[in-house]
């Protein structure tokens, strides 16, 4: 395998190549991952004065009559049709797109919002004039189907500065064309906000991630300053289940993207591949790799055959490269990979600093934590490590002490790891919260006080209760002054579980389905990978996304191809989890596991080995499972300075 091939495998780490692509399978139109591909890569936000670009979006009113009316079999004609259409009058300037369901959009590049408005009033003629013909058997009741549309238009830079923007600042006028009759055009524009408050609202709550941590993350400066000075630092930010740990990562991550003199590199932690030695490190070559404009070509390309060898060990995609045979020996082969590892890494960095951000990192390998160690010390490159973890109280895996417990017992002092409690959120944090999220907001009064007692400051839970209270219009947009009402003290959930089981609880059975799915994967999956394990087409797929994204139970980030699909807590997943039955359990866990399995064998999947799952029958069984993988990985107790 040539290493510019090994690269663009590795670029498809946790996805499905085979589903990568950029057209919708039904309709034949380019789908949401060349959209969002298009805004990454394609358009240049900060020259928009002189490149305008402007979005179409538009959804068939009342779909649900067609399919529930006619069957699925029309609904999917209808799509077809629909696709048909938008790409006829999208002509060769246009890009037709479909993005989710029955939600389309006309991307219009070098546009401005004049000739987008146009071309929106033009595609509401052509849908009420030309009616869908239908075959047999509905030839004999007339054989024609008259839809409408209800769209919204959006421009930059007039409307947004960003794609993100630009589809919100889209979708909120299209929602106002349905709020106001269906069957028109609204131009983002010319829309009152108070008309649209309830989609304003939820945006708001997007943007305002995290409760409560300045103290936190003016400590976090302060290490950032010292190594920005030339001292090495390692932070962990403890907190319990709920306390925004992976928030708190997300916010540093956040404030240091557009810092071009370092190199920012995240990870997480799988329970699944605790003692698998090095699969973190996996995942940190492959950041790296991805972040220098050549892939890692010329580093590989310096390497001799026998470290491209030991490398193999752990990007078995390597294999087709090694030109030598390594030693027998155990011990030999260990130091062979850790010596290679520890040259290889400062190598793709060229001396650049390297911050690292790691969630869950008390499910860190042992393997990967002595490499770390040994980096940290050789100062070979400024390095910055910040993970996740709980309570150290907490550290522990069935009967067996996750290897993290043990390195800063015996790493503490020499390493000068530094520590960061996310405490409870105190009623002031949650009014400052409040204000950062709906500026000037009127609440009643002591209500903050009240939350604070509900929630016992649990970050999650307050965000739950906040994301509610916006669905239920209890926080609404009166002028310019948000507004709680009086009434919403009154209604406030018992528990964040009776949230999330309520939500769950709303979903259709076949959206539930596809959660339940979501959670055997794990707290994130690649939308490639959730459409590949289900029978459903990545259109629905994405319809269930986007709905749960507005449910407040996951969210969606676009990198590389694809969207990676999360669960906005981790106690969001552990109560998703509780609520599939037994026998359903086994066999998602059974299906994904093949699933995975034959990615694997054909070489689609950059794992070291498959992930395999196993349904969680008792302490002893699980233990006897999914432990006995990995077991032989793990008797180096007291962290010499070779890993095993």
């Amino acid at each position: 395998m040539k290493y510019d091939e090994l690269l663009n495998f590795l670029q498809n780490v946790g996805k499905d190549p085979s589903r990568l692509i950029f057209e919708d399978e039904l309709t034949g139109i380019f789908n949401r991952r060349f959209l969002l591909n298009y805004f990454q890569y394609k358009v240049t936000w900060d020259a928009q004065q002189a490149h305008p670009l402007s979005l179409i979006m538009m959804d068939v009113d009342h779909f649900k009559q067609v399919n529930d009316t006619y069957g699925h079999h029309v609904g999917d004609q209808t799509l077809v049709w629909v696709g048909s259409q938008l790409k006829e009058i999208a002509g060769d300037e246009n890009l037709a797109i479909r993005y989710a369901g029955d939600e389309f959009m006309i991307l219009m590049p070098q546009k401005d919002k004049k000739a987008a408005l146009q071309l929106a009033e033009s595609l509401l003629q052509r849908v009420r004039e030309q009616p869908i013909r239908l075959g047999e058997p509905y030839t004999q009741k007339n054989g024609t189907l008259r839809i409408s549309f209800s769209i919204g238009v959006a421009s930059a830079p007039q409307d947004a500065q960003t794609g993100k923007g630009l589809i919100q600042k889209a979708d909120t006028a299209l929602y106002y064309a349905k709020k106001t009759g269906r069957d028109r055009l609204a131009n983002a524009a010319e829309i009152v906000p108070q008309d649209v408050f309830p989609k304003t609202a939820l945006y708001q709550l997007e943007k305002e991630k995290m409760a409560g941590r300045r103290k936190q993350l003016a400590l976090v400066s302060d290490y950032l300053q010292k190594f920005s000075g030339g001292q090495n630092q390692f932070l962990i930010v403890e907190g319990s289940a709920g306390m925004g740990k992976t928030s708190f990562l997300e916010a540093i991550r956040r404030n240091l993207a557009d810092n071009k003199m370092i190199r920012l590199a995240r990870a997480h932690g799988n329970t699944q591949e605790l003692f698998s030695p090095y699969y973190l490190t996996t995942k940190i070559l492959i950041e790296l790799l991805n972040l220098r404009a050549d892939g890692g070509v010329g580093v590989f390309e310096r390497l001799s055959p026998k470290e491209i060898a030991h490398l193999a060990n752990i990007l078995p995609q390597l294999g087709d490269s090694v030109q030598v045979q390594l030693e027998d020996e155990p011990k030999a082969l260990r130091e062979g990979v850790f010596s290679t590892l520890l040259h290889f890494i400062p190598a793709i960095l060229e001396s650049n600093p390297l911050v690292l951000l790691i969630d869950d990192l008390h499910f860190i390998d042992e393997a990967s934590l002595v490499l770390l160690r040994q980096l940290f010390q050789s100062r070979q490159f400024p390095l910055f490590i910040c993970g996740t973890s709980p309570d150290p109280r907490e550290f522990k895996v069935e009967e067996q002490e996750v290897p993290l417990k043990t390195f800063q017992a015996m790493n503490d002092k020499e390493l000068d790891i530094h520590k960061i409690s996310l405490t409870p959120l105190t009623a002031p944090d949650i009014t400052d919260h409040l204000q950062g999220v709906f500026p000037q907001i009127s609440i009643p009064q002591n209500f903050e006080k009240r939350l604070e007692q509900l929630t016992q400051g649990n970050p999650l839970f307050l965000g739950e209760i906040l994301h509610q209270l916006v669905m239920d219009q209890k926080i609404i947009l009166m002028g310019q002054q948000w507004v709680m009402e009086p009434s919403a003290a009154d209604d406030l959930p018992k528990s964040l579980e009776a949230i999330i089981n309520q939500k769950i609880a709303g979903l259709d059975e076949e959206s539930r389905g596809l959660l339940h799915q979501a959670t055997t994967f794990g707290e994130d999956v690649a939308l490639s990978l959730l459409t590949g394990g289900s029978e459903a087409k990545e259109a629905r797929v994405l319809e269930f996304v986007d709905h749960a994204v507005e449910q407040g139970l996951l969210s969606s980030d676009f990198q590389l191809n694809d969207e990676t699909i999360r669960f906005r807590g981790k106690r969001i997943l552990e109560i998703a989890d509780r609520g599939i039955q037994p026998e359903q359990k086994r066999q998602l866990h059974e299906r994904i596991g093949n699933y995975q399995e034959t990615l694997y064998q054909r070489r689609l999947l950059t794992s070291a080995a498959p992930v395999v799952y196993h349904f969680k029958l008792s302490a002893n069984q699980e233990k006897a499972g999914v432990y006995e993988r990995f077991q032989a990985g793990y008797t180096n107790k007291v962290f010499p300075s070779v890993p095993i």
